[in-house]
């Protein structure tokens, strides 16, 4: 695959800046002592150790990935080799430039020059050169590998759902690291000039370090902002993603340490609140979706509503005539007439604030106020009611039947509550107003109306609403008779 083959490449890229950087002031020195003559030998020890040494020793390092990206491993077999690898590319670019560094600079001292015409260096100067250029190409391959690792990693989350989840490295190590050096690189270099030299030369050699140490550092803290930082601005971008109520994102582990931690831990903390997300809305589809969000923030973790009492506006429905409609129809239309008719009340009913606790046959049971508090809770479900009649009317159903629905409405105290058993639970509104609320419905038949509703539920809601008083009348399994009112929905 090209792009596995490029990530791999790109790691080479990567082993060969030192390489790089070495030519590059291997041309400054030797244009600033203006030999020339030197910088084919300099290049040939260069290209021996950081060319060839590093490119097999690179080689080595990435073979595991290889392998991976080939399907010959898993990416557990090459997890640690992946975490480890800045560490262990810097360590091998360390054992290659210490005794190349090593060679170039003693080859003055013991009289190899090619011919060439240059100031030795003090041992001191030459010391605190051999330590603070090997400690800089150490320091910059690990941030260079690091932020090739952050690469890789995003490489192989985006195309093979991988990533780090063992986290032995320190951040605060890293930083150090970078800090530590950078704060005392030019320090020992000048101390080194200044314990070896005098006069015009030390002038010169002060400039050159202080030259060299400013573009060192500028350089290191590039690397250093690419390696850390990324990461943590990718965490970020994630952050605000789920603020903005996506939970589809996911985020690659790029490094073993607290910020990989953390990612993996947004990870996990994302994938729970999808899940969360879609329990509360396959709940919904069973129950309604205030019960769903009740039960799932219940952090007894008992999966039961707190039960909770208050003034509420109950409404059933029924579809009239739908015993004589049942033996007309075929089963198939049937369904399709229950699921439209249902499909048109209920979206009228949650429009207005109301909540479907339960289906009935081919009617259902709403509440308005309970679970979900509403203010004008009857003024709502008697417009709701008005809304129900009047859709329908417009509905084409299967089979061009027609179909009217009879509502019953009445308001009164009322507890909600869960019912059942540990195993299967059960969120519904019990009380005497529900029980009036149903048998109001079941009136229609009697008085020839479609919406019925009690006196509580008129004085509840106010004026303004198209009704006509029926009178007193018994209801069954309620002592004392109720005052009724037929509401008109042509009206």
């Amino acid at each position: 695959m090209k792009a596995g083959r490029d990530i791999v490449h790109r790691y080479y890229l990567a082993m060969g800046v030192p390489f790089a950087i070495d030519f590059a002031t291997s041309v400054v020195y030797a244009a600033i002592n203006a030999e020339l003559n030197i910088l084919a030998p300099m290049m040939a020890v260069s290209a021996a150790f950081l060319l060839g040494g590093a490119g097999f020793g690179a080689w080595l390092l990435i073979r595991p990935v290889s392998r991976f990206l080939a399907g010959d491993a898993t990416f557990a077999d090459i997890e640690a080799a992946i975490t480890n690898l800045p560490s262990r590319s810097a360590i091998l670019i360390g054992c290659l430039y210490a005794p190349m560094l090593a060679l170039r600079l003693l080859s003055a001292h013991i009289g190899i020059t090619f011919g060439a015409q240059i100031e030795v260096a003090a041992w001191i100067d030459t010391a605190c050169t051999f330590f603070v250029v090997t400690a800089f190409n150490v320091v910059l391959t690990f941030f260079i590998v690091s932020a090739y690792l952050d690469r890789l990693c995003e490489y192989l989350f985006t195309h093979h759902e991988a990533n780090i989840g063992t986290f032995t490295g320190a951040f605060r190590s890293k930083v150090g690291l970078a800090v530590l050096f950078v704060s005392f690189a030019a320090m020992i270099l000048l101390a080194g000039d200044i314990a070896s030299y005098s006069g015009p030369r030390l002038l010169r050699e002060a400039t050159v370090d202080i030259t060299t140490s400013i573009v060192g550092a500028g350089t290191i803290y590039y690397w250093i902002s690419r390696a850390l930082t990324r990461p943590i601005d990718r965490l970020d971008a994630g952050m605000r993603r789920v603020t903005s109520d996506d939970l589809a994102v996911r985020l690659p582990v790029t490094s073993d340490d607290e910020v990989g931690r953390a990612t993996s831990g947004f990870n996990r903390m994302v994938e729970g609140l999808a899940e969360r997300e879609f329990l509360r809305d396959t709940f919904g589809k069973y129950v309604s979706e205030s019960v769903a969000t009740a039960i799932l923030g219940n952090h007894d973790q008992s999966g039961r509503v707190a039960h909770n009492t208050g003034i509420a506006t109950l409404m059933f429905t029924d579809i009239e005539g739908f015993t004589g409609l049942s033996e007309g129809v075929n089963p198939t239309d049937l369904a399709s007439i229950l699921n439209t008719y249902l499909g048109t009340v209920v979206p009228a009913i949650e429009r207005h604030g109301g909540v479907v606790n339960n289906f009935i046959g081919d009617g259902l049971f709403a509440s308005f106020n309970l679970p979900l508090p509403l203010d004008d809770h009857a003024g709502a479900a008697i417009r709701a009611a008005l809304e129900i009649e009047r859709a329908l009317a417009h509905v084409r159903f299967a089979g061009d039947v027609q179909v009217r629905t009879r509502i019953g409405i009445n308001t009164g105290p009322v507890i909600g509550l869960s019912i059942g058993t540990d195993k299967r639970l059960d969120y519904t509104l019990l009380g005497d107003a529900v029980n009036v609320a149903s048998r109001v419905e079941q009136l229609n038949k009697r008085f020839g109306s479609l919406i019925l509703a009690t006196e509580s539920t008129m004085r509840a809601a106010g004026d303004g609403f198209p009704a006509t008083r029926l009178g007193e009348t018994g209801v069954r399994g309620h002592e004392g008779d109720v005052v009724v009112y037929k509401i008109d929905p042509a009206t």
